[in-house]
Order: C-alpha cells, then structure tokens, then sequence
C-alpha cells in the first residue's frame, strides 16, 4: 500500500494484521501467548490478526514492547516514511539477529561508513 492511495480502516487492518502475524512468527510467539503478553483476551488477538479489529493505543504499545518493535512496524504501510521511520526499522532488524550476526552487521556497518568516509575526503 502506497501514502498516495486511499486509506479506509479494512485496508489499515489488513496491513496491520500482515505485520503482526509476520513478526509474531519471527519471533517464534503464539497468538495466544501474545494475547497473555498484552493482556487481551485471546479473541481480541485473533480478531486483530483476522484483520477486523484494531488494537487501542494501549494494546499497541504492548505489542510494540513485547515484540521490540516500533510503532512504525506495525503501521509502516500506512504512514509516509522519512529518515526516523528507516532508522527504527533497521534497529528492529538488528534486534531480531543473533549475537554473532549482530556484531557480524555492525563489523560491516563501520568499514563502509570509514570507506565513505575515505571516498568523500578531499
């Protein structure tokens, strides 16, 4: 889903229930423990992954927190992406990869910033 397009609540929860089923599956958690996590009944979790209920901004933040993820995560269809949007995407990314990968990432990270570094200097 592009900004351009049309938003309407059955497309903001499709997208939404995309995202949350995504991550739940990545992070190797079920529905109902999720449910248990934040504190909803498991149906209401249901019905958001069915894409037919959105959560309240409460069950939003615990979500965002039980999942390390941020808000844009779960609403990034919906919204225009800016710089902000792209770094906490990336830092979701990183949170998900093991110990070894991680450092593996950042070892990468810091020899392409020092190359750019090298290129832009005069």
């Amino acid at each position: 889903m592009k900004a351009s397009e049309g938003l309407d609540r059955e497309k903001i929860c499709r997208a939404f229930s995309k995202r949350v089923k995504a991550i739940r599956g990545e992070r190797q958690i079920t529905s109902e423990r999720l449910s248990e996590l934040c504190e909803v009944s498991s149906t209401f979790m249901r019905q958001i992954e069915c894409a037919s209920r959105l959560p309240s901004l409460l069950v939003l933040v615990r979500m965002c927190n039980q999942l390390h993820v941020a808000p844009s995560f779960f609403l990034g269809e919906c919204l225009l992406w800016d710089e902000e949007d792209e770094i906490a995407a990336l830092d979701n990314k990183l949170r998900a990869l093991s110990p070894h990968q991680f450092r593996t990432v950042i070892g990468t990270i810091n020899t392409l910033i020092g190359r750019l570094a090298e290129i832009e200097e005069p």
